[in-house]
């Protein structure tokens, strides 16, 4: 199973959005749009490859670059044909990922859709719904802390699962997106 961000250049397509919901309006709408090649979602690309080959001891590990992406970021944004890039973690654990994605977007100036929850990343920071905020700082601090820093917690999941899974339960009840 994957887990899906979707991404966009709110310079090209549109203004940022303003709350979850006009989040979830713009995504609709850029969606089916055709696009041609974006240098931003290019460069994205780029620095998703070198913060996995920065954090990687061996970069042959668990399958390497791809494994670790779904698939060669540079090539998969290179060949975005839309005007919203469809980005699918298939790894077990999404957490790390997300926040290579998320800073990576913000460091481009693109904006993050996490479609199971509906929760929005904007380049400055913003986090839609603003509820959102306080529990993805603290899976993010977590994750930078490094690995000494998520121990397992009773039910054999490391401390980072379970915070992610709490987000994703919460969220997900009350901002369900819907298809």
């Amino acid at each position: 199973m994957s887990y899906e961000l979707r991404i966009w250049d709110p310079t090209r397509h549109s203004s940022l959005p303003t709350d979850a919901a006009d989040a979830a309006d713009i995504l609709e709408r850029l969606q089916p749009l055709a696009d041609t090649g974006n240098t931003r979602l290019q460069a994205f690309g780029n620095a998703l490859v070198e913060r996995y080959r920065a954090d990687s001891s061996d970069s042959d590990e668990h399958g390497g670059l791809e494994a670790f992406w779904g698939a060669d970021p540079r090539q998969s944004t290179a060949m975005c044909s839309t005007a919203v890039y469809p980005m699918s973690l298939s790894s077990d654990d999404k957490a790390k990922q997300v926040a290579f994605a998320l800073d990576a977007a913000a460091q481009h100036g693109l904006v993050v859709f996490e479609d199971e929850t509906g929760v929005c990343f904007l380049p400055d920071g913003t986090v839609f719904p603003e509820d959102a905020r306080a529990m993805w700082d603290s899976i993010r601090a977590a994750l930078l802390a490094g690995p000494d820093a998520n121990p397992p917690v009773g039910d054999s999941r490391t401390l980072l699962q379970k915070i992610a899974g709490e987000l994703f339960d919460v969220l997900g009840r009350d901002n369900k997106h819907q298809h």
